[in-house]
Formats: C-alpha cells, sequence, structure tokens
C-alpha cells in the first residue's frame, strides 16, 4: 500500500534542462507533465521531436525501471508497428543515469522515452469502434510481451494488481454505507474462490493496466490508437487479467458493461484466444478491478488529500458498475463473454425460441415472416450492432430502418427530452413540426416544400397516391414489377412483391426492371437506360386500352426488391417524361433510398437527375420511430386539400419531429452521406474481390450502402441459386453477421446497414461473407 502515498520528485524545471543536456545531449522547450510517482516532463527540440524525462521516485526499485526499459525494447524488436514509446540512450550509452536530488538528499534514476503525439482519450470517444481497436491493441500488446522473463515484477504486491485486493478490506468502511456490503461480497469471494482458480491459468509479463489516461489517440470523429504508455504498473500473472482489466477501467457508464465487455472481447479474443476457464473467471475479475478505483479514491481522500489524484474524477462509477453487473448476474454476464468469443455454453436460449414460435404462432398467425432459421430473439441494440438473448452480438448489415444506428444517443435523448415535454398533435401550433418541414425542404429541390405528415411509408404512399388522383384527375398506376411500397389496401396494388399469388390490380400495370444482368438489355448496351424506358410507352398504352391513364408512377430509386439495381442513365428521366406526357405524376419512394444511404446525395432519385412530382419518406426519417411524410408542391397540396380535409392524429407530433430533427442533425455532424459513399464503396470493392475466389457470385451491385449480391450456379447461364442464397444468409448469421435476401428469384444477398457502418465493419462482413461462401 505503500503507493497510496506518491512522494512523486520535485525537480525544479531549470535542473531537469540542465540534466538532459548533460546526460542525453537534449536541448528544448519543458512543460510538466502529471504522473503519479515518477516526475515527468515533456522536452521538445527545436525541429518538432518530443521526448518524456523521467525522474523515477525513490521508493522505486532499480530493477523495476530497468524491467520497463527492457519490456519496451523487446517491444521494439518483436512487434516493431506497436505504438509504444522507444527508449533513448544517454551519452554513456546506458539507458538510466544516477542523479542527486536538489540537497543531495536523494538518489533517483533519470532516463528518457519518445513522447507519443496525440491526446490522452476520454468518455467522450469510446464508442464501439474504438472499444474494437483497444481490445485487438491489448492482445497485440500481450502477445509482443509473452516471451519476457523479469523476475523483477514477480510477487510485486503492487496496489492495482487484483491478486492483491484483500488488503483494501480494512478501508471498506471509507465507502458509501449503502455499497459497502456489495464491496465485501466482492472481495470475499474473490479470496475463497477466485484466487485458487487463477493459480491454474496461463501467465506471462502483461501491462495490466491499458485505461483512458494511459491510451493516446490521434485527432478526429474516429480516433485511431496512437500509443499505450505507463508500463510502471506490469505484473506476471495470469493473461486473462490483462483483459479483464482494461475492460473494467473502460466501463465509464454503468449500463454498458456487458456493451463494453463483449466488444473488447471479442476483439482481443480474435487475435489471442481465451480459454474457457479465463473465461469462466470474467466476471469476479471484472468487478475485483472496477473496486480499484473508488478504494483507492476512499483511501487517498482520507490520508493524503493534498496530492493530485487524476483518479478522483471518476467518483463512484466503479461502484455503480459493479451494481450494474450484479444485477445482470453472473450467468447471463459469463454467457455474453461465451457469445462473444463465439463459444456457446449455453443451450437453453434454443428452447426459449422454440417456445417463442408457440407463442407467436398462437397470437400472429402461422406465417412467422422471420428471419433466419432458426429465427433470432434480439434483446438489445448498439450503432450497427444487435444483442440476442444468448448475449451474442452480431454485425446488422441489412437494417435500413434505424439508419443512423440502434439507439443513437442523440435520438435516443431528443425522444426522451421531447416526451418528458409535450407530445401532441398537429391542431395546436407547435415549432417541432414546422422547424423539420423546413429543413425537409432545404433537402429538396424546387417547389418540393410543402409536407404532409403521417406516421409510415405506407401511409405516406397511400397519401401521395390520393394527391395524384386528385391533382390528375386520372386513375391508372404504374409500378415496378416485383416493387414494393407499403401495406395498405391502395398501396398493396403498387407492391407486387408482396402478392403470394401474382395477380395485378385492373388500374395498375408494372414496369420492366432495368437490370443490366439478367434483363433483357444487358450492361455495356448503348443506350441502356433509355431501352429499358420504352417499357413505360407498352404500360400506359396497356391503361389507355382499358380507359386508363396514369395518375402516378411510383418508385423506389434504389430498386431494392428488384436485387438493388443500380441508377442507369436516363432510365428515371425518360419514364418520367413519358409519365408526364400521358398526364401523370411521379412518386419518388425515399423510404430505402433516401437520408444518403445511395451516398453523395440526400436522396435516391438525384441520383438519376430527376426531380418527383411528390417524395415520400417512413421511418428511417425518425430511426425507427414512427414517422411519414408526404413532400410535394404547393400546387399540388392545394388541390389534393379542397377534395378531402386531410389530418392524421399521430402524423407530426411533438416527439416525431424530434426524432426527425435529430436523424437530420446526426446525418449532417457525422458526414454520414460522405461515409456512405466511401464505406460503400469500400465494402463493394471488397466483394466484388471475392468473385475471384467464389464462382457463385455472379454480379456485384449498388450504389453507397445499398448493395445487391447475386448468386449464381452457372455465370453463362445464369442459374438463380437460390437454395444456396438461403444457406449463405444462416452461415452468415453463423458468422455473427446479419444480412437479407431480395428479387423475384431469391437469389441475391441484400446488404443495407445503417449508415454509421465504417470500414472496420465492412472488414467483418467480407471476411465473414468470404467464409460462408467457402462452405457452400
Amino acid at each position: 500500500m505503500k503507493f497510496l502515498h506518491a512522494n512523486a520528485p520535485r525537480f525544479p524545471v531549470s535542473e531537469i534542462e540542465r540534466l538532459a543536456e548533460q546526460h542525453f545531449g537534449l536541448r528544448g522547450t519543458l512543460e510538466p507533465l502529471y504522473s503519479e510517482r515518477d516526475q515527468n516532463v515533456r522536452l521538445r527540440e527545436a525541429d518538432g521531436t518530443a521526448w518524456v524525462l523521467k525522474i523515477s521516485n525513490t521508493e522505486e526499485p532499480e530493477d523495476i525501471i530497468n524491467a520497463q526499459i527492457e519490456t519496451l525494447r523487446h517491444i521494439a524488436a518483436v512487434d516493431p508497428t506497436l505504438p509504444v514509446p522507444r527508449v533513448r540512450s544517454a551519452r554513456s550509452g546506458d539507458t538510466t543515469v544516477r542523479i542527486a536530488s536538489p540537497g543531495g538528499k536523494s538518489q533517483h534514476l533519470f532516463y528518457v522515452l519518445s513522447f507519443l503525439e496525440g491526446r490522452i482519450a476520454d468518455a467522450s470517444v469510446l464508442d464501439t469502434a474504438l472499444n474494437r481497436k483497444i481490445g485487438t491493441m491489448v492482445a497485440r500488446l500481450g502477445r509482443a510481451m509473452r516471451g519476457l522473463s523479469l523476475p523483477a515484477i514477480a510477487n510485486r504486491g503492487l496496489l492495482w494488481d487484483i491478486r492483491e485486493i484483500s488488503k483494501f478490506q480494512p478501508y471498506v468502511d471509507l465507502l458509501p454505507a449503502a455499497h459497502r456490503d456489495m464491496v465485501r461480497r466482492i472481495v470475499g469471494t474473490f479470496d475463497k474462490n477466485v484466487l485458487p482458480s487463477l493459480a491454474r491459468l496461463r501467465t506471462q509479463v502483461i501491462h495490466g493496466d491499458v485505461h483512458a489516461h494511459n491510451l493516446i489517440l490521434t485527432a478526429g470523429a474516429s480516433p485511431e490508437i496512437a500509443g499505450i504508455i505507463d508500463f510502471g504498473d506490469m505484473v506476471h500473472g495470469p493473461l486473462v487479467i490483462d483483459i479483464a482489466d482494461t475492460i473494467a477501467d473502460f466501463i465509464i457508464a454503468p449500463d454498458k458493461a456487458v456493451d463494453v465487455m463483449q466488444t473488447m472481447l471479442a476483439a482481443y479474443h480474435a487475435v489471442t484466444p481465451l480459454e474457457d476457464e479465463e473465461i469462466n473467471l470474467l466476471y469476479d475479475l471484472v468487478l475485483a478491478r472496477l473496486l480499484l478505483t473508488p478504494l483507492t479514491n476512499a483511501v487517498r481522500s482520507k490520508e493524503t488529500p493534498d496530492e493530485a489524484n487524476y483518479l478522483a474524477e471518476y467518483g463512484e462509477t466503479g461502484l455503480d458498475a459493479c451494481a450494474s453487473i450484479i444485477g445482470i448476474g453472473r450467468e447471463a454476464f459469463t454467457q455474453a463473454a461465451f457469445a462473444a468469443c463465439g463459444n456457446f455454453k449455453h443451450k437453453n436460449a434454443t428452447v426459449s425460441v422454440d417456445r417463442m414460435i408457440e407463442r407467436r404462432k398462437a397470437v400472429m398467425g402461422s406465417r412467422l415472416y422471420v428471419f433466419y432459421d432458426p429465427p433470432l430473439h434480439m434483446v438489445s441494440g448498439d450503432g450497427v450492432w444487435l444483442t440476442s438473448v444468448e448475449g451474442r452480438r452480431y454485425l446488422d448489415c441489412y437494417n435500413n430502418v434505424p439508419h443512423v444506428g440502434h439507439c443513437h444517443p442523440h435520438v435516443v435523448n431528443a425522444l426522451t427530452q421531447q416526451i418528458k415535454t409535450l407530445n401532441t398533435n398537429t391542431r395546436y401550433l407547435g415549432e417541432q413540426v414546422l422547424e423539420y418541414s423546413e429543413r425537409l425542404g432545404t433537402t429538396l429541390p424546387g417547389k418540393l416544400k410543402v409536407c404532409a405528415f403521417v406516421n409510415s411509408g405506407s401511409e405516406a404512399n397511400d397519401i401521395a397516391w390520393r394527391m395524384a388522383k386528385a391533382y390528375t384527375g386520372n386513375t391508372g398506376g404504374l409500378t415496378m414489377d416485383f416493387a414494393y411500397h407499403g401495406i395498405t389496401d391502395a398501396v398493396d396494388a403498387f407492391s407486387p412483391s408482396g402478392s403470394l399469388t401474382g395477380a395485378i390490380a385492373p388500374h395498375m400495370r408494372t414496369l420492366m426492371a432495368p437490370d443490366g444482368y439478367r434483363g433483357i438489355h444487358k450492361y455495356g448496351m448503348p443506350d441502356l437506360g433509355r431501352l429499358y424506358a420504352k417499357d413505360a410507352d407498352r404500360a400506359i398504352a396497356s391503361l389507355a386500352e382499358a380507359g386508363m391513364k396514369p395518375a402516378a408512377f411510383m418508385v423506389d430509386s434504389a430498386f431494392m426488391t428488384n436485387g438493388v439495381l443500380e441508377p442507369q442513365k436516363d432510365y428515371l428521366a425518360s419514364v418520367f417524361a413519358n409519365v408526364r406526357a400521358a398526364g401523370g405524376l411521379c412518386i419518388g419512394d425515399e423510404v430505402q433510398s433516401g437520408f444518403g444511404r445511395m451516398g453523395d446525395t440526400m436522396w435516391g432519385h438525384m441520383h438519376h437527375d430527376v426531380v418527383p412530382d411528390i417524395v415520400t419518406i417512413g421511418k428511417p426519417a425518425g430511426n425507427g420511430h414512427p414517422l411519414g411524410v408526404v413532400i410535394t408542391t404547393p400546387e399540388i397540396m392545394e388541390c389534393f386539400l379542397k377534395e378531402t380535409a386531410f389530418f392524421s392524429t399521430f402524423g407530426g407530433n411533438n416527439v416525431s419531429c424530434a426524432a426527425g430533427l435529430a436523424v437530420l442533425d446526426i446525418i449532417e455532424r457525422e458526414n454520414l452521406i460522405q461515409n456512405a459513399s466511401v464505406t460503400g464503396r469500400y465494402l463493394k470493392n471488397g466483394i466484388k474481390q471475392l468473385m475471384e475466389k467464389h464462382d457463385l457470385i455472379g454480379d456485384v451491385r449498388g450504389t453507397g450502402l445499398a448493395l445487391g449480391v447475386e448468386l449464381v450456379t452457372d455465370r453463362k447461364k445464369l442459374t438463380p441459386a437460390k437454395n444456396e442464397t438461403s444457406r449463405v444468409l444462416n452461415l452468415m448469421r453463423d458468422e455473427g453477421v446479419l444480412i437479407g435476401s431480395e428479387g423475384v428469384l431469391g437469389n441475391i444477398l441484400k446488404i443495407r446497414p445503417p449508415v454509421v457502418f465504417q470500414r472496420d465493419h465492412a472488414d467483418i462482413a467480407i471476411t465473414a461473407l468470404d467464409r460462408a461462401l467457402s462452405k457452400i
């Protein structure tokens, strides 16, 4: 417990400046740095190169300092790419020199390390992507250190070694009374059950102290790890303690304990697979580590209240996190840990799924309409991840509804704050619906500024169809073959993909999909878009033969249900022109293609260089909160309102509009349209490269983060691989990646993740697809 009293050296900066030049030949600008036990100063040379000048605590044994230096040199030799400090030798050739304190009362070791440029990690940047990088880095660091033999750090009795936690027993009463019994139980269980088990596990030299203040990050919204510092708390002990300590130290929010654990553990396990016995102890190891900060703070506040203590900012977070994990329970926490490592030790969940299927059929009908076989029971979501009841995390490459990621905190906060304040309808005046309407209008060209609010894309398309009939006086409808636009009676007629009979309503005609891979006009043919657009003339003529004119043509700009087709030059422009010449309006259904999903532009129709007469949006607008909007011109709206007193009780309510505004905020702040472009291209190219290895892939197409992969058993004959497609979906599920299928032949993999999807997520998806296809 001696390091509860830091007694750090206090050399004057001027003296350190002299010593640096004398012993290491360094001159430059000096700036003090924080350290608990040592005295650290940054020296920046005239050319910008920076070094950390370190003066050791008198109570730190010399062999411990030498062990740290030996470790850094070892890492530099076995894995030079690891971002750890490099050791600078003194003029004498030694790595350390002895110096006397002012007045000559004590002797210290003086040594120099390279300064790692960047910023200290903090809670504001600790997201899933960074947690994954941390898990990977800790595993790499452990692998680099496993060849070390350092007798000096064996049995150190170090404050931060959780195996020494029983030494804090006399100080438990310094904690808040509400937590004391919990702490005593954790410590008692650790001494009785955990310590004996640790003796059976793999051991080696470990860093043991990778936390936010020892982690250096690059600048930017998606930081990389620029450095891991402070090897002063190294121990020789069970390897699993390294990742357990890291997980505990990055549980900043107690309610995110399992998410942090699973993300870091999965990344660590991918580099250094953990053994079953190690995973079984994680629950206790994490709890013990979480106690060290509040216990240390309690002791220091009593015995050394005047000394600096960076840990004080964490307050009782560790105690709250312990309570949260105990509330989850050992069984569930351990089950989630096994799931993160892809090792399912608990099979009782299968029974649960079977029972849920029985209940669902009884209360929701015999047709399940669920993904995968067997179906998944999801219980939580975060960003691009979904977590099942078994505790396994799945990369979501399919759900377009949580457009900016599952449970995005900005959307959640906007919804929560608004619903605590007011939620009523638009028969009262309100700011949210006006601001949202105005902001939508700024994203659309021309006169597309007037909004009608409903609750879903289906309702929006229903109202758009009613508007078109009112404005044109016509009754015929045009849609793509195998299109989908919703579930109302009117819009169901525009959705032949949902029909089990293949029947088409008498007032409807379908257009041939502009499919350059499988259609009658192939990729590379000149004027491909116009060739397909001629089919609109046939459909319009067919309506005329039945005594009808088109009121509207409704289209999804990404042609999702047609197999996620890429925009063909002049196709929609020609169809729009033909429809308008016949007296109809053009409706752009942006439920799936909008809000930047296709990259480069906000709306899918912009990829076709067309301007619809009516635009519709649905649930992605509110990140899953029920929100649908029809945006049109003043003329069309006023014509519609002359025929009907339109009003939707929930349409445009305060809470829905708050969610919609939050989504617009996030798209802009996080530059998600550009992300969809860049990440989408990366993902598409990665899948295309798999074509060289897997003949099953016939075509890879799409725009932005809306991609289709057509599977065929014969590339020349284009034989659809429907059964294989179903198998790939389930194999991908087994790999922890969720995608869907699409197309009239059922042979197209549909990849449509939330637009916060990043390159590292794309790498996971590409690797999983490669593995799945290899098993076919």
